[in-house]
């Protein structure tokens, strides 16, 4: 979910595609959020610290289970190993502040996201649960840690915005157009790179394929709308969204970037492009 971004921080974004519902259950109380989400980062911690997921696997929902197992969290969650990273006395010192409210999903998934701060050092969460015979139990996590004293990489000027634009949508355009996302992947940033592969990321985005929907025409030729202005987030990301003014087809994306070695590189893409009338 290492970033050369800034040395103390560490990001990782889980995601996954979970398309049942869970069984109705009511929001849990102010103390009850506390002791999840103190109990749920300290055992991902303790997991970071043994280099060992077996019993932060065993915490977690039936359903996330089903879809990975131990070896699997470690590779995945190598980076904070390797990196040494331990957010105990973070947690352990402070109250955690929760922010936007805790909401259940459309999917009845419980979504508690929040921070703990402690001087400079920023600890930021988002975590999933699924109700499971009356307990909550963890279906996904999101975690940032930072150093906040540090120096914030500046946003790049419009021109060099739209030129990682162009060539973000283009490779990925190229991708989907030759079924073959080796050479994509090739060009995301290191930490997208130890989370994902090439099969996994055509999978991904097999509906671009089978709708043979070509953008190359549309990026070349047309200069995009950007909707929001670019932006750093709190886990140091550059923020890109945007959409191209063509009528009647659809192009809206967002695009996140991280900077490796003074240059931007992609950790995360949503890109939707559908004809007219087309869901």
């Amino acid at each position: 979910m290492a970033l050369s971004i800034m040395n103390r921080i560490l990001a990782l974004a889980l995601f996954l595609a979970l398309t049942i519902s869970s069984r109705a259950a009511a929001l849990p109380s102010g103390a009850e959020l506390k002791k999840l989400s103190d109990e749920s980062l300290l055992s991902f911690n303790g997991a970071v610290q043994k280099a060992d997921f077996t019993d932060f696997y065993k915490s977690t929902a039936k359903l996330w289970q089903k879809q990975t197992t131990p070896d699997k969290l470690k590779k995945i969650f190598q980076s904070f190993i390797d990196q040494k990273f331990d957010m105990n006395d973070v947690i352990k010192k402070r109250e955690p502040t929760f922010d936007p409210a805790p909401v259940m999903d459309a999917d009845g998934f419980l979504v508690v996201s929040g921070a703990y701060n402690v001087g400079d050092d920023s600890l930021t969460f988002q975590l999933h649960y699924s109700n499971e015979d009356g307990a909550w139990k963890m279906v996904g996590i999101n975690v940032h840690f930072q150093n906040t004293a540090n120096k914030r990489r500046e946003v790049p000027s419009e021109a060099e915005v739209k030129k990682l634009i162009d060539t973000t949508l283009l490779s990925f355009n190229s991708a989907v157009q030759s079924g073959d996302f080796a050479a994509f992947y090739k060009s995301l940033a290191k930490l997208w790179q130890e989370q994902t592969t090439p099969e996994y990321l055509k999978t991904a985005f097999q509906s671009f394929i089978d709708k043979k929907f070509d953008i190359a025409s549309v990026v070349k030729s047309r200069k995009p709308s950007i909707e929001h202005e670019p932006g750093i987030d709190s886990a140091g990301m550059l923020v890109v969204e945007g959409s191209y003014p063509i009528k009647p087809d659809k192009l809206t994306f967002v695009l996140k970037y991280l900077n490796e070695d003074g240059a931007w590189k992609l950790g995360a893409i949503n890109v939707e492009a559908n004809k007219a009338g087309e869901e």
